[in-house]
């Protein structure tokens, strides 16, 4: 971008929503209600990476807890 002589650049972090594609966008947005739903930790800004890596960790903790409840329940015939 060129304005009275002097060039300024623009990062590709500041690049106008609308401007990015359909699919980028959907993708965004899921991952941001996949942040609220995974607890990601302390770091309020997580990156791509750790979100989906958090999320694996909780889905293996949560299918634990799955089997954990399903054999207490036929230990006491509920």
């Amino acid at each position: 971008m060129v304005t009275q002589g002097k060039t300024i650049k623009i990062s590709r972090g500041m690049v106008s929503l609308r401007r990015r594609k359909p699919f980028q966008l959907m993708v965004l947005r899921r991952l941001r209600e996949l942040k609220k739903i995974v607890p990601v930790g302390t770091r309020r800004k997580a990156d791509v990476d750790a979100v989906l890596r958090q999320t694996a960790e909780y889905i293996c903790a949560l299918e634990l807890k799955v089997a954990i409840l399903r054999r207490l329940s036929t230990i006491y015939g509920v």
